[in-house]
């Protein structure tokens, strides 16, 4: 898998493993090549069959992270606003009433107003119960227990009034050893405290108050870990083996059983309603998820009807140029998103700390052969070569620029080799990259290494064994010492409105400390006050003007990354499959809204 960040990735590992040459005749690699919406009258009944390689990285909503986990959700969990399955830019980026049935925004941007639709039920042991304001407050109230809390946990704590105190309070807790001393003492806390930018006036009304405007919380409460939680999921340690063979939906299907990294069965659930979801269907009577099998093994169960859907895994990349060239309907890859791309460790001193110097960063953006790499990283069907930031799917600060432009995305090693002259190095540099022995990493190292040796650029390598320990190097700050430029792969945690989920993550130094992913410890003035300029208000027009400014000054004023490759996930839909919508936000088709023959 070579994906890092605050993303949601499962083991998609087959992404980018290739490191093969892929060429299409006549294919550009800049749209995405989805199936066809088919219509007709659903077929309802039947078991859907999924298939995979892993599980999910927790079956509980306060730290449920992975796109894997995020397809599942859709089945079992609803939240107060999700995404509509289609393919409109609106219907993939803006969040409409899921769980509730309306919701207001006070003139301010201050406060967040949302009813609970009544009639959605809880499929709890003892029979069915509406869904309250309270279980959406224990919801967000779980967000950062001290055992396995949120990842991206400044997502709340940075709008919600009384929220970052609250954490705090909770961080501080002593954790006690034994599962049953551990449930005793989270909810001694939930009982004694509480985040008092949140209210509920009855039992269908809960309030949001922020400290600030947001231009994304409407996103960030579509998020599964938004989602509101029963009483009874209280009696068991978060993110727990028992919690798991628990779990409580109120969402079209239900979990009859579990055994992890080996198998799903979810049932119809009784309580749900169609009058009460207008986001998905319960066509199935069962759905079926299978792990440990490979992705070969799961790509030819698709394709012969065996399967309907994958799970974690994606299409073997030997396998793409002939699906693209014979036009196989059922293949996809979508662009929702993810980018791959060169960070310079602001702090380095190789050659005298050539990289803190602006000019040199500039020309360095001339060295890369980005058609190079797309090759190497499994050809156009899945890679496109980017100039910024910001990838198209960003509708809300995207503007395309390109600050360094040359033939074909093919660098310009001469202007490269001029640039660096003029900044005072006539021979040149030599910088180490650092990278991950996982494809397609080590083939892009050497792909980078002979297209900068052309610019005068010397590459050294500092290879790290596997992508776990990759990841964790650059995110240790002594490591800074040990490497010059890295890889890195982002996705967004949403498509449309999702500027901030490249820019706080990754160019804001103000908390950079262990564990940060911006790598390089960028960190500028100038782009943080874009970032809280974009964040802080509740007009998406003003945010996306700042994030165009971010866009444009980090590109151009003072480089942090060279921006390389948009990708997309080569993804099949099972030959029996009909109406299939490919949903950015979960990464994957809607299990929700398809049907098979």
């Amino acid at each position: 898998m070579y994906m890092k960040g605050r993303v949601r990735l499962g083991v998609v590992a087959a992404m980018v493993v290739a490191t093969i040459t892929l060429a299409f005749s006549g294919f550009a690699g800049a749209a995405n090549i989805l199936p066809k919406v088919t219509t007709g009258t659903p077929v309802v009944g039947g078991t859907l069959k999924i298939v995979g390689s892993g599980d999910v990285d927790h079956l509980d909503t306060c730290c449920a992270y992975y796109t894997t986990t995020y397809e599942l959700m859709r089945m079992v969990s609803r939240q107060l606003l999700s995404y509509k399955a289609g393919y409109s830019a609106k219907d993939q980026g803006t969040p409409v009433p899921d769980l509730a049935s309306s919701y207001s925004i006070s003139p301010n941007g201050l406060t967040y107003t949302f009813h609970i639709r009544q009639g959605v039920m809880w499929d709890t042991p003892t029979g069915p119960r509406q869904v309250t304001s309270q279980d959406e407050v224990r919801g967000i109230m779980r967000l950062c227990n001290p055992i396995q809390g949120a990842p991206p946990i400044a997502y709340w704590t940075g709008n919600i009034v009384g929220m970052a105190s609250y954490c705090k309070a909770f961080e501080a807790i002593t954790v006690p050893t034994s599962a049953a001393a551990q449930v005793q003492a989270l909810n001694q806390f939930y009982a004694t405290h509480s985040i008092s930018g949140l209210t509920t006036p009855d039992s269908s009304t809960v309030v949001f108050h922020l400290i600030h405007p947001s231009s994304d919380f409407l996103n960030i409460l579509a998020m599964p870990m938004s989602s509101p939680v029963p009483v009874e999921e209280n009696q068991y340690v978060p993110a727990s083996a028992t919690l798991a063979q628990n779990f409580i939906s109120d969402g079209p299907y239900t979990i009859t059983s579990y055994t992890p990294n080996v198998s799903y069965t979810l049932a119809r659930n009784p309580y749900w309603k169609q009058s009460t979801d207008p986001i998905r269907h319960q066509y199935f009577d069962n759905v079926s998820i299978t792990m440990g099998e490979s992705p070969t093994t799961v790509q030819q169960q698709l394709q012969t009807g065996q399967a309907d859907m994958e799970w974690d895994t994606t299409v073997p990349t030997s396998l793409v140029p002939g699906l693209v060239a014979s036009h196989n309907p059922n293949f996809a890859a979508d662009f929702f998103g993810g980018i791959t791309y060169l960070v310079f460790n602001m702090k380095s001193t190789a050659d005298g700390g050539a990289l803190r110097k602006v000019k040199v960063r500039q020309a360095l953006q001339y060295c890369v052969n980005k058609q190079h790499l797309v090759q190497v990283t499994g050809g156009p069907a899945i890679n496109q070569p980017i100039n910024q930031i910001l990838p198209p799917a960003m509708t809300i600060g995207y503007k395309k620029i390109n600050p360094y432009p040359s033939p074909n995305n093919q660098g310009n090693p001469a202007k490269c080799k001029s640039m660096l002259k003029a900044a005072g190095y006539p021979h040149g540099i030599t910088l180490t990259l650092a990278y991950a022995n996982n494809p397609p990493m080590p083939a892009q190292a050497v792909a980078l290494q002979a297209d900068m040796a052309k610019g005068g650029v010397h590459i050294k390598f500092n290879e790290q064994p596997t992508q776990g320990a990759y990841f964790d190097f650059l995110e240790t700050p002594h490591n800074l010492s040990k490497w010059d430029l890295a890889f890195g792969a982002w996705f967004p945690d949403w498509t449309g409105n999702g500027a901030a989920t490249y820019f706080s993550p990754l160019f804001d130094g103000r908390g950079y400390a262990a564990g940060s992913t911006d790598y390089g410890d960028y960190n500028d003035a100038t782009v943080n006050s874009y970032i809280d300029a974009a964040e802080n208000t509740s007009s998406l027009k003003v945010a996306a003007q700042n994030w165009q400014k971010a866009d444009q000054y980090v590109m151009e004023k003072d480089p942090g990354w060279v921006p390389l490759l948009n990708q997309a996930l080569p993804q099949f839909i099972g030959a029996n499959v009909v109406h299939p919508i490919y949903v950015p936000f979960i990464g994957g088709f809607d299990p929700t809204n398809l049907w098979v023959k």
